[in-house]
């Protein structure tokens, strides 16, 4: 199962790259994340995922690492085999994002393919969305400046 992504985030690329490649903030903007963190900072991580009623802990490992042009991972401990490529690519003051991501499905899930794929896919353009939302809206005002936002808003 494969599938592509492409966004263009009003920010500077070393901004986009910064925040996308530092794995704590991924719950942040990725709505099956409950978790994440290093094992071993820039080479290892874990997340615990929430995904099609089920809840996994997956390991991770980065594969490639350029500064502001290239992130790739792959899981090494997960129910799931996948590998994602991010490349960044600067477009005048903004930053180009392309997504590319493999995985293998196994057991029940690939009898499922199909509607794990399409799924998936919704699910990381509703992520990719909401980064684009929350980095644009980071280049307007910076956190410490903005006031305390109620439940309610």
């Amino acid at each position: 199962m494969e599938f592509d992504l492409e966004v263009t985030i009003d920010r500077p690329v070393a901004a986009v790259f910064a925040y996308v490649t530092d794995v704590r903030k991924v719950p942040e903007w990725q709505e099956s994340a409950e978790s994440a963190e290093w094992i071993e900072q820039g080479r290892r991580f874990r997340e615990r995922r929430h995904f099609m009623g089920r809840t996994a802990e997956l390991e991770l490992e980065v594969t490639a690492l350029e500064a502001d042009r290239r992130f790739d991972v792959r899981t090494v401990n997960a129910p799931v085999t996948f590998a994602i490529r991010h490349s960044f690519e600067a477009v005048e003051a903004a930053t180009r994002l392309r997504v590319h991501g493999d995985a293998k499905l196994g057991g029940a899930l690939r009898v499922a393919a199909g509607m794990a794929k399409r799924q998936a896919e919704r699910q990381f353009r509703r992520d990719f969305d909401r980064l684009k939302e929350m980095l644009e809206r980071r280049d307007e005002e910076s956190p410490s400046d903005r006031p305390p936002r109620l439940a309610a808003e």
